[in-house]
């Protein structure tokens, strides 16, 4: 069975243009190429640190794509948000309960500190994936790509049947 294509209108920076060329197949080569980095790139994280981040950002400047921020930037979301909100206990701690996560999320900064741009930017793209889905939940993986692969396809199917 053929490949089925979706078309998109995307209206990409000028300059990324010039990089990757203006016509369709450069701009479908280029999305190619940018899945393949992401698909190499998902940070070793524990489904409570992935839970950790989607709830860190939350609505943040983050995920805003008209910037780029380094790996620091995540570690100080995750430090700010233990440090003012508790968030560390939570997630890692006895809620309700100060400093009992704290340890967990030093562990998890020293580990966003120690990303590459690259795996910033795949958490970047499932946290935003985790909330474009009004559907899931952080029980779910949704941080891997196979599970997104499979919960978009349903999506699809589903709103075929409708």
């Amino acid at each position: 069975m053929p490949a089925k294509y979706k078309t998109l209108s995307v209206y990409p920076d000028p300059t990324a243009r010039i990089i990757v060329g203006g016509n369709s197949p450069a701009c479908n080569r280029a999305i190619e190429c940018w899945a393949e980095v992401l698909r190499k790139s998902m940070p070793d994280l524990e489904p409570k640190e992935w839970c950790f981040l989607a709830d860190v950002l939350n609505g943040t400047y983050l995920l805003d794509s008209t910037r780029t921020w380094g790996p620091s930037s995540l570690a100080l979301e995750a430090h700010d948000a233990q440090d003012l909100n508790g968030t560390g206990d939570r997630w890692f701690g006895e809620d309700g309960v100060a400093g009992t996560g704290q340890e967990a999320t030093d562990a998890l900064i020293a580990k966003l500190q120690a990303l590459t741009w690259e795996q910033m930017q795949y958490v970047l793209t499932a946290v935003s994936f985790f909330w474009d889905q009004p559907d899931l939940n952080l029980e779910h993986e949704w941080w891997t790509i196979p599970f997104r692969v499979r919960w978009t396809k349903g999506q699809e199917e589903a709103a075929k049947s409708d």
